[in-house]
């Protein structure tokens, strides 16, 4: 017996695109499912209404084939720890091949490297709203280290500067932001969401620095 769940947000599967949902049952196909997590792996058949219908729980080390059809989309959850921590070549949801069995690996996502082009595109608000007044610090004690180090009085006075956040170079910034960002993964829209992918403005998710 398969069970269903309601349908899925488009969020949850990583990227922004209609409700995807199985339509015809005509081309009949298989994909090869191989679990190479350290988890079991539930997975799921997307209906005709873009439910979740659940099927085998796969072991780890485990194949097996499913039968389906070309328009039917799947998806898949780690049955250990956080739903979404497995995909199928960067993806949350996959669909079958047209010719032949599709093989689909199960692992676990890679993260992504932060970076100041994709701050705020990817990355967590709390962590983007938390960076921004980081820098607004530094950019302040910057302009002040700046301005000690070219004034009349420290040469004449050979007086020191205190050390603070401002004597560093933004690279140095940059590095500490890079190390403290939270794990992100790095998921791919599905294969028929590709035309809605990257609509949000790129010039728009630069870090302000």
């Amino acid at each position: 017996m398969h069970h269903t769940a309601a349908p899925a947000e488009e969020a949850d599967y990583g990227f922004r695109g209609p409700l995807l949902r199985s339509s015809s049952s005509e081309e009949s196909t298989f994909v090869l499912f191989e679990n190479q997590t350290n988890s079991p792996i539930k997975l799921y058949w997307l209906n005709y209404e873009g439910q979740k219908t659940a099927y085998r729980t796969l072991q780890p080390g485990r194949i097996h084939r499913q039968q389906t059809f070309v328009t039917h989309p799947w998806t898949f959850d780690n049955m250990d720890g956080d739903p979404e921590n497995v995909v199928v070549d960067h993806k949350r949801i996959i669909f079958p091949k047209e010719e032949g069995d599709r093989r689909a690996i199960l692992t676990r996502p890679t993260m992504r490297k932060w970076s100041p082009e994709n701050h705020k595109k990817y990355f967590p608000k709390k962590f983007v709203d938390t960076t921004q007044s980081f820098l607004l610090c530094y950019r302040k004690l910057r302009k002040a280290h700046i301005e000690f180090l070219s004034s009349r009085t420290r040469r004449a006075t050979n007086a020191g500067g205190s050390v603070g956040l401002g004597v560093f170079p933004i690279e140095i910034i940059e590095r500490i932001i890079e190390l403290a960002a939270p794990e992100v993964p790095y998921i791919l829209p599905p294969d028929d969401a590709n035309a809605n992918a990257g609509a949000s403005n790129d010039d728009d998710d630069d870090i302000v620095v």
